[in-house]
C-alpha cells in the first residue's frame, strides 16, 4: 500500500513539475497568473509582513538549511544511523537539481517597480521552495520512522506543513518568484524526498501482541 502511495505521489509530482515547465516554455496562460499575483502582492505590501517575510526567507536560504542539514547529519552520525544520513542527503542534492533546472529554463524573475529582492539567477523552480521541502519532508520520514510517538509525529509533521507553504509565500510577497516557481519547487523537493526516503527502513508498528514489528 505504501508503495502504490509513494508511487502515485510521485507521478502527480512529475505531472505538476511537466504541466508548469509547459507554460514557462510556451508562454501558457499561467504566466498572466503569475505576473497578476506578484503586482498584487507588490501593491498590497505591510511593514510588519514584509519584515517577516524576510526573515522567513533569510532562515532558509541554502547555507542555513545546509547547515541544519549538517547538524542532522553529525547527529544520526554519532548515532551510527547511516541510512538517516544518507537520507539526509537529499537537501543538498534537492539544491544541485534546482540549479540544473534552472539553468534548463532560463526563467526571468519578477520585474517589478519596487523590488524588495533582487537576484541575478533564474526564476524557474524556486531554489528555496524546493530545499525546504527537500528538509522539512525529509525530517517528517525521519520522525515518523524513528519514533511511535504520536505526539512527536504530530509535531513534526504541523510545522513542516506550516513552513513549506509559508516560505514558498514569502517569495512570491518578495517579489523574488512567481506563483508557478513555488509550487514547481514543492514539487521537485516532494521528489527528492521520495527518492531518498527509500533508504530508511519503514517504520516500527505495533502488532496485536504488543509486538514491535516492520510495518510493510
Amino acid at each position: 500500500m505504501a508503495r502504490h502511495w509513494r508511487l502515485s505521489l510521485g507521478l502527480f509530482c512529475l505531472l505538476v513539475v511537466a504541466l508548469l515547465a509547459a507554460q514557462v516554455l510556451l508562454h501558457g496562460p499561467m504566466l498572466e497568473i503569475d505576473r497578476g499575483i506578484s503586482f498584487w502582492w507588490a501593491a498590497h505590501r505591510r511593514g510588519w509582513l514584509t519584515e517577516a517575510m524576510l526573515a522567513v526567507s533569510t532562515a532558509h536560504g541554502q547555507l542555513p538549511l545546509l547547515a541544519a542539514t549538517l547538524v542532522l547529519m553529525l547527529w544520526r552520525g554519532r548515532k551510527r544511523d547511516g541510512p538517516a544520513v544518507r537520507g539526509l542527503l537529499a537537501v543538498p542534492a534537492a539544491m544541485l537539481l534546482n540549479v540544473a533546472l534552472k539553468d534548463s529554463f532560463r526563467r526571468a524573475r519578477p520585474v517589478l517597480d519596487d523590488p524588495l529582492v533582487q537576484l541575478a539567477t533564474y526564476s524557474f523552480p524556486s531554489g528555496h521552495a524546493v530545499a525546504s521541502t527537500a528538509f522539512y519532508g525529509i525530517v517528517c520520514v525521519l520522525a515518523f520512522r524513528r519514533t511511535r510517538s504520536r505526539r512527536s509525529r504530530a509535531l513534526v509533521a504541523t510545522v513542516a506543513v506550516v513552513m513549506v507553504p509559508l516560505v514558498a509565500f514569502s517569495r512570491v510577497y518578495l517579489g523574488a518568484h512567481f506563483l508557478s516557481d513555488v509550487i514547481a519547487g514543492i514539487a521537485v523537493g516532494t521528489l527528492c524526498v521520495l527518492l531518498f526516503s527509500r533508504w530508511l527502513p519503514p517504520a516500527p508498528v505495533e502488532d496485536t501482541r504488543g509486538l514491535t514489528k516492520a510495518s510493510p
